[in-house]
């Protein structure tokens, strides 16, 4: 179907979504070619970052996988309330703007997920040119394991190799980096179309599946 131009983006119920609850690589993998949207919404209980994220976060080659692709990294670290405290919602109620405004800092602070928050943001930093975090996820970040590299990344200034690779990605843009055959029209040599598509974190495409945390 894929091949005969059916689109992956257009079900009310993502693809790609449930491809991802279901863990299969190679299904993502080949909605992820063939186009599909990693940066999309769920309908229902929306947040502040695209919705993907949510069911990758235990798993380093789902995650990366949909990092190669054009994930919105900077959207999780888009955080209004910066330096200052965070109130949590207890006279908010349930509603949808408060479901709708979750922030990626909310979700991956809660009891039952902040063990993993070291290893998902020392993924995303390798996305991303310099970024500011928020006061909740800096506290839960420095009770982990990699925040001495963590805290050294946000602290010093990224490699120009590294944002030239940032730059060349923005100026494509997502739609050609969801399909990757338009890399093939570029005039530059196969070892810097790979870095550009960062082959050396495609765990998938090396079939390195320990990736799992």
């Amino acid at each position: 179907l894929l091949n005969a131009g059916a689109l992956p983006n257009q079900d009310p119920i993502n693809c790609l979504q449930i491809a991802l609850r279901m863990g299969n690589y190679e299904l993502m993998n080949l909605l992820l070619r063939h186009g599909a949207n990693v940066n999309y919404f769920c309908r229902v209980n929306t947040t502040h970052f695209p919705s993907a994220l949510q069911y990758a976060l235990k798993d380093e080659v789902m995650l990366r996988m949909l990092m190669n692709y054009g994930y919105d990294v900077h959207r999780c670290f888009d955080c209004p309330r910066g330096n200052t405290s965070h109130c949590q919602y207890v006279t908010d109620g349930w509603t949808s703007t408060v479901i709708k405004d979750t922030m990626f800092c909310e979700v991956i602070t809660l009891s039952w997920l902040k063990h993993l928050s070291g290893k998902v943001v020392r993924v995303m930093l390798d996305y991303v040119d310099h970024v500011n975090i928020c006061w909740k996820l800096e506290a839960v970040l420095k009770e982990q394991e990699l925040w001495p590299d963590i805290n050294w990344i946000l602290t010093n200034p990224r490699s120009l190799k590294h944002l030239c690779r940032l730059k060349i990605r923005e100026c494509m843009g997502r739609l050609r980096l969801r399909c990757p055959v338009f890399m093939t029209f570029l005039p530059l040599p196969n070892c810097l179309k790979d870095y550009i598509l960062y082959k050396e974190y495609d765990l998938y495409g090396q079939e390195n599946f320990t990736g799992a945390y």
